[in-house]
């Protein structure tokens, strides 16, 4: 799938990504590969796992132009 980061917080290490059908889901550090730094308005792809609290992001990859 393809999204935009919503919203990234170091602090908080998780975010949200608005995904191509609107659909926003979470992202965690630990699903971000290392030394990648997510920002809002930045393009990834990634796939989804379901999980007992709904929904997250995985293998986040971020789009370069």
């Amino acid at each position: 799938m393809k999204g935009i980061v919503n919203w990234y917080s170091d602090r908080m290490k998780r975010g949200l990504i608005e995904g191509e059908n609107d659909e926003n889901v979470m992202v965690y550090e630990k699903d971000i590969p290392f030394l990648t730094l997510l920002h809002a308005g930045d393009p990834v792809e990634y796939d989804l796992e379901k999980t007992d609290n709904g929904i997250k992001a995985i293998k986040i990859n971020k789009i370069t132009k």
